[in-house]
């Protein structure tokens, strides 16, 4: 066993859910802020930012992104990864994947309906959205996915591009919804936390101890 392996192994009974617990408190306290407030202070100047240094180039990088990372693509790469452990007799990891990929995008609705926070208006967007903003859908679901990846990515020894990859995409398309001006900062950070707290609550609770199963 690797000295990383044996830290993570000690480290991991407490780290696990203080993460839940900081990603969760996180979500709501944007939530409350938006609910009570209408949002937070650096909502619009970040927005404004973005917006004064948009370029053609980044437009359809924006554009790219946002198809990329909408629902059905997400939803279409879930079920291939389900499938694929499906194909190699892994059904436990298999429904856990699916839950926690799943539940989270059905989590993301149970919150816009409930907070119902209209799109921000500062301009005329080239991609309008019309649903509630908060919290934003694309940032959800490419964060679980990028989550529930990681996961499985360490358990199946899988290239450690992954690790990369999957979370830097996570960060463009959520950094797409802003600069397209169909969401706020707050809608984007809330999507993450929101998305990480589940996976790892999920992660957690299905799986024997993840310290035990790291020791492998």
């Amino acid at each position: 066993m690797s000295v990383l392996r044996q830290r993570l192994r000690l480290a991991l009974p407490w780290v696990q859910p203080l993460a839940v617990g900081v990603a969760w408190a996180t979500t709501s306290w944007l939530a409350t802020a938006v609910v009570q407030r209408g949002g937070l202070p650096w909502d619009v100047p970040l927005l404004n930012y973005w917006h004064r240094h948009a370029t053609p180039a980044l437009d359809k990088l924006a554009i790219f992104l946002t198809i990329t990372g909408n629902t059905w693509p997400m939803v279409g790469t879930g079920l291939l990864v389900a499938g694929w452990l499906l194909a190699r007799r892994q059904r436990q990891e298999a429904w856990v994947f699916a839950l926690s990929v799943g539940g989270s995008m059905l989590l993301t609705q149970v919150i816009k309906a409930l907070v119902a926070r209209p799109r921000p208006v500062l301009w005329t967007s080239i991609r309008p959205e019309h649903t509630f903003s908060f919290p934003s859908g694309h940032a959800m679901d490419t964060a679980a996915i990028a989550t529930a990846l990681g996961f499985l990515a360490w358990r199946y020894r899988a290239h450690r591009l992954t690790w990369l990859l999957a979370p830097l995409f996570a960060l463009g398309v959520g950094w797409a919804r802003m600069y397209l001006g169909v969401h706020n900062p707050s809608d984007v950070l809330a999507g993450w936390t929101a998305a990480v707290g589940w996976v790892l609550l999920v992660q957690g609770m299905a799986n024997r101890p993840l310290w035990d199963r790291l020791a492998y």
